[in-house]
């Protein structure tokens, strides 16, 4: 019989997720620090992401069945924008939620969950429906004004899978594998085309 480490040491922690650039992250860690709204655990900025599918604990010699299932999806790359933050009670999450680009990221959400399926892979359904947001506190109260307007933007072009990796200084997310978005034709590829 297999021991407990040996099973975890066997799973990885899995998501996919829209990966950050820097500046936005720096953004985050601003809004983050700068002016707080809520008390809590702070998440690390490295870590910052938008989850779009969890997939939890998954042996690992599925990883590249799993990195395989997934193919680009035909969604342009397009643009994101928070103006607000959120507090989930039933979570303790404070974060800002998503206004603009929610529709694009639920169609790569199911296009993610589509390739899984056609994969073979099945994965619990969202308990609580799909709310993309940007986690800044976990196990945290909100302290300051929620309502307070905010101006975050930035472009989506790619998605990734990432790992969850807990070592000695905590949670670390690791990223697995990544796609574009889009993929453009050799047509728009050789004249430039963007639109």
């Amino acid at each position: 019989m297999p021991s407990i480490a040996n099973s975890v040491k066997n799973k990885a922690r899995l998501f996919f997720a829209v990966e950050l650039d820097q500046a936005t992250k720096n953004q985050l860690e601003l809004l983050q620090h700068g002016n707080p709204v809520f008390t809590g655990r702070a998440v690390s900025p490295h870590n910052f992401h938008l989850t779009l599918q969890f997939l939890g604990a998954v042996d690992r010699q599925q990883l590249h069945d799993i990195a395989e299932s997934i193919d680009v999806p035909s969604i342009k790359p397009f643009e994101i924008s928070a103006n607000h933050y959120a507090y989930y009670p039933n979570t303790e999450i404070g974060c800002v939620e998503i206004n603009q680009g929610k529709a694009q990221l639920k169609n790569l959400k199911s296009h993610i969950s589509r390739a899984l399926a056609s994969g073979g892979f099945r994965f619990p359904k969202d308990k609580h429906g799909f709310r993309p947001h940007i986690t800044l506190f976990r196990e945290c109260q909100p302290v300051g004004d929620i309502q307070q307007l905010l101006s975050l933007e930035f472009q989506v072009e790619r998605f990734c899978l990432i790992e969850s990796v807990q070592n000695e200084k905590g949670v670390y997310y690791e990223v697995i594998e990544e796609w574009p978005v889009y993929q453009p034709s050799i047509k728009e590829q050789f004249f430039g085309i963007k639109d």
